[in-house]
């Protein structure tokens, strides 16, 4: 499959902006609204997400991999994107199209939803991708097309506050199409909630706390009980987690970053380049230079 170098100045570097539609934005990256058709052929590998996301699967389907969730995502379909997570996509098909809302952290602050933000975003690691029936799709294409439409008239001087009035109602109307969801978590047993807790915790801090011990303190437990609540939930140990998420950040960052080997071992908060090298070749089979080498990574300016 061909590669394709990615922007890295695009606020959402999964989409290459030669392949957007009716691009709208209020202040460049606070807020993005666009419709999107992927072109097959020059899918990355691995990306890094550092904005907020919705994207509405219209038409179509994609296989890809969300953090560790692997999923088959076919329209209609409602995928969320979260800061800090890793997307690898396997395929889409060809009539794949999508339209996508992508704010960064300040306009999430200025929503204001601090109880809704944390339920959705527990909602979101547990099940980043969620079928939509065909009267929710139409409704959520109205709110869509109504955002379009005002940002077509910014010198309204009310737009900004019409924008997050309306990204409000979104979340909160997808909320209630997927309350069974939210219902779920709250029906957790005590073992399902910590380990939900660890992995929401892993996914934002592998790179810089590699030991369960942190983990442990930061949820109030012994090393010994989360390690033991995580093998048996899951049925593998916490360590390889937490390794399973560092790698996937390696992959990341060697498939569309600019970076030297030893800047990302950094990055990964490993002591050194041979530390990142050993980790790298025991869990993939090859180095990070003889894997960076079999895909088109940027080139430095």
């Amino acid at each position: 499959m061909k590669k394709k170098t990615i922007s890295q100045t695009s606020p959402l570097p999964i989409y290459d902006t030669d392949e957007v539609d009716s691009l709208l934005t209020l202040d460049n990256e606070y807020f993005r609204i666009f419709e999107y058709q992927p072109n097959r052929n020059v899918l990355p590998e691995y990306f890094h997400i550092d904005y907020y996301a919705i994207e509405i699967l219209l038409e179509g389907e994609m296989h890809c991999s969300i953090n560790l969730h692997d999923i088959h995502a076919k329209a209609p379909c409602v995928i969320t994107l979260l800061p800090d997570f890793v997307l690898h996509v396997d395929s889409v098909s060809e009539d794949c199209r999508a339209l996508i809302l992508a704010h960064n952290t300040q306009f999430s602050d200025d929503l204001k939803m601090n109880d809704y933000s944390y339920r959705a975003k527990q909602a979101a690691r547990a099940y980043p991708c969620n079928e939509l029936t065909e009267k929710q799709t139409d409704t959520t294409i109205q709110l869509f097309q109504t955002m379009q439409s005002l940002l077509q008239q910014q010198k309204n001087p009310n737009v900004r506050d019409c924008i997050l009035k309306l990204t409000s109602s979104l979340y909160l109307y997808l909320q209630g199409c997927f309350i069974d969801f939210y219902e779920r978590q709250a029906t957790r047993s005590r073992s399902e909630q910590l380990t939900a807790d660890f992995f929401g915790l892993a996914e934002s801090n592998c790179l810089h706390h590699k030991d369960i011990g942190w983990y442990a303190e930061q949820l109030c437990l012994s090393p010994k009980y989360l390690a033991n609540v995580i093998k048996n939930t899951t049925g593998r140990p916490a360590g390889a987690w937490l390794d399973d998420l560092v790698l996937l950040q390696a992959k990341t960052l060697l498939t569309t970053s600019r970076l030297t080997i030893q800047q990302i071992a950094d990055r990964l908060g490993f002591k050194n380049q041979s530390h990142f090298g050993t980790f790298f070749r025991r869990a993939v089979g090859v180095s990070p230079k003889n894997y960076r080498t079999n895909v088109t990574v940027p080139t430095a300016s």
